[in-house]
């Protein structure tokens, strides 16, 4: 079947190893190595229809940005769409599933979490925040109209907080009396929260085309721990830079696991890292008032990760993967005390 699908790429005389990779949740991954020395390696994706239900305009988004990225920045390496024989940017199966290759950087590395050695990871994480600056910077002359938004209102906090409120009022899984403290916190918090969603609502913060989903894990490295290539760009849809800076810094800035409710902190090196890397690219194109309202960033994208773990957690985690039946409500304990420090930044 896999030999099938692959020969739907590449050319079919040549043979190739298959095997599964990485750890990913949404959609089923594969590295595809020629067995003949000298040829570069692949991967293969079949597309989760289920969290992105129109893989052909997923597809038509990554391969607009790709072919942007390769006009914008001539020279640099880029994840590029590996076409089907037949020239589109996907292949469908007799089952009716969507499959996408890319090529394979083999000679980079993604990690889950900064290196160990406090140093090294702040290389790596200032590195990081480089390149998602940079992402930026590159796409930021792509016309917004020319996007499509395969999840909309993904990061519109005021759509996540009427998610929550549904969940609550059903209350599926006889959950919301233990969790009033959380709901509390939630509605606390929603004044400063909300103000990101009324400055674009404004426009005084311009939509730009942003990732979406800059975690740490989202950037490729070298051996010298220098981030060089930016992957995954299912969620690339308008949006603005508070977004992918936000979210950076509250995967990159953090040392604890994300359900560690009674570890989690913010490391302020970490990111002051984080920061520089991202505004050393993008600080002499931003706006004024873009500039002035970075701060609301990595709160506000915690918020958002908060309530929607609590809202999985009163739904009977139906979305997110677990672990134990507390996890998703530890989740959203752990991003809504992170909303909180970040807004203590000193």
């Amino acid at each position: 079947m896999l030999e099938n699908i692959v020969g739907q790429f590449l050319e079919n005389n040549r043979k190739y190893v298959i095997r599964p990779f990485g750890n990913g949740h949404i959609h089923d991954t594969y590295r595809i190595e020629s067995t003949e020395s000298g040829q570069s390696g692949f991967l293969l994706q079949k597309i989760n229809k289920t969290v992105f239900p129109d893989p052909v305009v997923l597809m038509q988004n990554i391969r607009t940005t790709t072919e942007f990225l390769k006009s914008s920045a001539p020279g640099t390496r880029q994840l590029s769409v590996i076409p089907a024989r037949d020239g589109t940017a996907f292949f469908k199966d007799s089952a009716g599933d969507y499959w996408r290759m890319y090529p394979f950087f083999s000679d980079l590395v993604a990690y889950d979490l900064p290196d160990a050695d406090p140093a090294v990871a702040l290389v790596q994480i200032e590195s990081a925040g480089q390149a998602f600056g940079q992402f930026a910077t590159n796409v930021r002359e792509l016309p917004v109209d020319q996007i499509t938004a395969v999840l909309p209102d993904f990061h519109r906090v005021t759509w996540r907080l009427e998610q929550l409120q549904a969940a609550i009022q059903t209350d599926s899984a006889d959950r919301v009396e233990a969790v009033g403290r959380e709901i509390s916190l939630v509605k606390k918090l929603i004044p400063k929260m909300t103000l990101l969603d009324a400055w674009l609502d404004m426009e005084m913060i311009p939509r730009r085309i942003s990732h979406n989903d800059t975690k740490f894990n989202n950037v490729l490295f070298d051996e010298s721990h220098q981030a060089k290539v930016v992957i995954d760009l299912d969620t690339v849809m308008p949006g603005c830079v508070h977004f992918d800076y936000g979210d950076g810094l509250r995967t990159a800035a953090v040392t604890a696991p994300e359900d560690a409710v009674e570890r989690v902190t913010v490391d302020w090196d970490r990111y002051d890292a984080f920061h520089r890397g991202y505004l050393s690219v993008t600080e002499d194109w931003l706006t004024p008032f873009e500039l002035e309202t970075l701060p609301l960033a990595a709160p506000t994208l915690a918020y958002i990760m908060g309530v929607r773990f609590l809202t999985d957690y009163l739904c009977g985690d139906v979305y997110y993967k677990i672990n134990g039946p507390r996890q998703n409500l530890r989740r959203a304990q752990a991003q809504l005390k992170l909303a909180q420090l970040f807004l203590l930044k000193p």
